[in-house]
């Protein structure tokens, strides 16, 4: 007998609170499956979801998180992959601008700005979790600001690193080929361990514009301008098109 869509939603649901709240995802999976099982029997006896848990969804899920343990080795795991790949981008960056300078707003505040955002994210997709399906609005408006978020820190930053002067380290030309290489195929383990194509085109949207206005003879100012414009639309339109694509598989 196939579980119902209600049954499934709360599935998925629960995975992704679970998983948003810091727990090992293998103890996720198991509390996920052994659920299932329950769900399918309840059902077949003619009980809901709510028969099963003993309370609403959104209670069961956040009990549950209470009970289960905090996976901190899966957290500093995330971290560790995290913080090279903030780092790609930067290296990649400063090879578009052809010198490759890192600077102590650099060094500290990016990590930071990529920590910042892993918590912010973790806490949207819970919300998003427990949250009504019927809010397909205010679900859509936090996937965008979840775009718009690391993209306008890091903007500070660089902003900052502009009118703060700090100690810089500088690669030569065999330096920058290494470092680029190496941010390249970082990109990619990060792609492949996530299995998903974000971490490759949020690169490209920042970059791209970046290069292809480098080339032309308009002020630093608009080519600014105009590559974070290119950047907010295409993000916007990239997490648009992910979301509809999970609503319609909802359905």
């Amino acid at each position: 007998m196939e579980l119902s869509k209600k049954s499934r939603d709360f599935l998925d649901d629960l995975a992704v609170y679970l998983m948003s709240s810091g727990k090992a995802e293998e103890e996720v999976h198991d509390v996920v499956a052994e659920l299932k099982d329950h769900l399918e029997e309840a059902e077949r006896a003619g009980k809901s979801v709510d028969d099963v848990v003993g309370q609403s969804p959104k209670a069961y899920m956040q009990h549950l998180g209470h009970e289960m343990a905090f996976d901190g080795k899966g957290f500093f795991k995330i971290i560790a992959m995290l913080v090279p790949n903030v780092f790609a981008y930067i290296i990649i960056g400063n090879f578009i601008q052809g010198e490759m300078t890192f600077s102590t707003v650099q060094l500290i505040g990016f990590p930071l700005v990529a920590v910042l955002f892993l918590l912010a994210a973790s806490q949207a997709f819970r919300n998003l979790s427990v949250r009504s399906k019927a809010s397909p609005f205010k679900n859509g408006a936090t996937y965008i600001a979840l775009a718009v978020l690391p993209m306008t820190l890091f903007l500070g930053l660089m902003v900052l690193d502009i009118f703060v002067e700090t100690p810089t380290i500088v690669f030569g030309s065999t330096g920058q080929l290494v470092l680029l290489g190496m941010a390249v195929v970082t990109l990619l383990i990060v792609s492949v361990w996530t299995k998903t194509w974000i971490n490759l085109i949020i690169p490209l949207l920042l970059f791209g514009p970046q290069y292809a206005f480098a080339q032309t003879s308009l002020p630093l100012e608009q080519q600014l301008i105009f590559s974070m414009l290119i950047l907010f639309v295409g993000m916007g339109v990239f997490l648009f098109v992910w979301w509809k694509k999970n609503q319609q598989g909802q359905a």
